[in-house]
């Protein structure tokens, strides 16, 4: 319990100490870190201009050599960036509501440096350009944290620029060496659209959190040598990037992490970017070596289109059936002649077999008896009172 009280003071004091020093660098934001512990703080970091770093030797116990390093940064100018426009709130909070802005708007090149740290780093006749760098970028977000722990922090962080390193020779205990590095980017703007966000995580543990991040910029790295206890070498490394321009399109993003843990958290990454890796040397305590390694990064021509498929032919329709013939139909009996009878018939008549066949169909009937059929009935029902009158004789007879 001692143990668990002491850490908790110290941790209460290192947090007391980081509010105290925590000063919010934003430009027209807003921030709000009522009754919180490092909440509500802001980060705002823009950047406007071409950044250069070329043909510097930096040792440290060591020997950095650059020879005829020249780096050419041409038509870099990039459209102002956007002031970062951020509100967040931390209420009640801890370690929420916070805010990251970073806004990059530049050529960034790095080009024919040699750092050594306990070791020799050579980079000889780098030759870096970058051509045709413009771009602009915008930032909007509001976040809110209240009554939550980590909640609503925000990480925004756009970058329209060509961003190139080539020709240096980075070494730790070891040995770097880069010649003959020459990388060049033409036609490598961009335009990155502003990213609006939105995010919230009331009452949540790590809720609403966003971390957006726009990239629309070339990215070159070639004809570097990098050793850490060891030796790179990296000779003749041509990098070509042509036609890299690229348009980033805008970021909206809502999120709401209320009543929740790790809820509504958002990651979205807009890249828009050709990125070539060529001619470069690393080394992690052994020897890497590349030599004459070309990169050439040209427009993709666009795959021919497939040819149709050819339809497939209709199948022939099947043949009908024949029809089947109709049965003959039977010859009729010649019929009788008669009995007693004789032919009366004149020399003139003519009466066909066919003539008597339907002479016999239509007379096929009961012979007549001489008597009607009323007869039979009423002789039925006379029957049937003669034998109701002896029934009832024959019961009275039996009374008596």
């Amino acid at each position: 319990m001692k143990r668990f009280a002491t850490r908790a003071l110290y941790a209460t004091l290192f947090t007391g100490g980081l509010m105290l020093l925590g000063a919010g660098v934003a430009h027209a934001s807003e921030t709000s870190g009522d009754d919180g512990i490092l909440s509500g703080t802001q980060l705002g970091v823009a950047i406007e201009l071409p950044v250069t770093i070329s043909g510097n030797a930096v040792s440290v116990i060591g020997d950095s050599e650059s020879s005829d390093s020249w780096t050419e940064v041409a038509n870099g100018d990039a459209a102002p960036a956007s002031s970062p426009v951020a509100v967040t709130s931390g209420e009640d909070g801890i370690g929420s509501g916070s805010q990251a802005i970073l806004d990059v708007s530049a050529p960034v090149t790095v080009g024919g440096n040699a750092v050594s740290v306990i070791g020799d780093s050579t980079s000889k006749h780098a030759t870096t350009e970058v051509t045709s760098g413009s771009g602009t970028v915008g930032t909007d977000a509001t976040t809110s944290g209240e009554d939550s722990i980590l909640g609503g922090t925000q990480a925004i962080v756009d970058l329209v620029a060509p961003i190139t390193v080539s020709g240096n020779a980075v070494s730790v205990i070891g040995d770097s060496t880069s010649k003959h590095a020459t990388t060049v980017v033409d036609s490598g703007s961009g335009n990155g659209s502003g990213t609006d966000a939105w995010t919230s995580g009331e009452d949540s543990i790590l809720g609403g959190t966003q971390a957006i991040v726009d990239l629309v910029a070339p990215i070159t790295v070639g004809g570097n040598a990098v050793s850490v206890i060891g030796d790179s070498t990296s000779k003749h490394a041509t990098t070509v990037v042509d036609s890299g321009s690229g348009n980033g399109s805008g970021t909206d993003a809502w999120t709401s992490g209320e009543d929740s843990i790790l809820g509504g958290t958002q990651a979205i990454l807009g890249v828009t970017a050709p990125i070539s890796v060529g001619g470069n040397a690393v080394s992690v305590i052994g020897d890497s070596t590349t030599d004459g390694s070309t990169t050439v990064v040209n427009p993709v021509d666009p795959t021919d289109p497939t040819d149709p498929v050819d339809p497939t032919d209709p199948t022939d329709p099947v043949d009908p059936v024949d029809p089947v013939d109709p049965v003959d139909p039977v010859d009729p009996g010649t019929p009788g002649t008669p009995d007693g009878g004789s032919d009366t018939a004149g020399p003139g008549s003519a009466v066909t077999a066919a003539a008597w066949s339907t002479v016999a169909d239509s007379s096929a009937s009961l012979a007549s008896t001489g008597l009607d059929s009323g007869f039979w009935e009423r002789l039925a029902l006379l029957l049937l009172l003669t034998g109701l009158v002896l029934l009832g004789v024959r019961r009275f007879a039996l009374r008596r």
